[in-house]
């Protein structure tokens, strides 16, 4: 894996993009290919679903250990919002390219989580 360009740089000041109970209704964080400008989704409810792994099914632990050295994750196994790191991929249907995705996973109460993302790379 090659980091090609970066889409979304992370940030310690930035507001979640999903919380439960006040942004149900927002399913989806949108973003447009770099390549082609077709619209990619990245599932909130599958960064949820992967919390606790800190990887999805789509992504390898080689991959995961190079975006942690990439992103300055180190001993603690903290995002950059405070809240656990999520890796996925996602690709994009309308060119083939594929995006890795970097977001900030918090549950502040039973079962109620903060959804940040954090980074988006364009990789090869």
């Amino acid at each position: 894996m090659k980091l090609l360009e970066e889409i979304k740089e992370p940030s310690y000041q930035s507001e979640p993009d999903f919380i439960s109970g006040r942004t149900d209704e927002i399913k989806t964080y949108d973003f447009d290919c770099s390549s082609c400008g077709v619209v990619l989704k990245i599932d909130f409810q599958r960064q949820i679903k992967y919390n606790w792994n800190g990887e999805s099914d789509k992504i390898s632990k080689v991959e995961v250990t190079k975006l942690k050295t990439h992103y300055g994750i180190g001993l603690s196994e903290k995002a950059h919002d405070g809240g656990f790191p999520v890796f996925d991929k996602v690709t994009c249907k309308g060119c083939g390219h594929q995006y890795v995705t970097y977001c900030g996973v918090r549950e502040y109460s039973n079962s109620a989580f903060t959804i940040s993302v954090l980074g988006i790379q364009k990789i090869n």
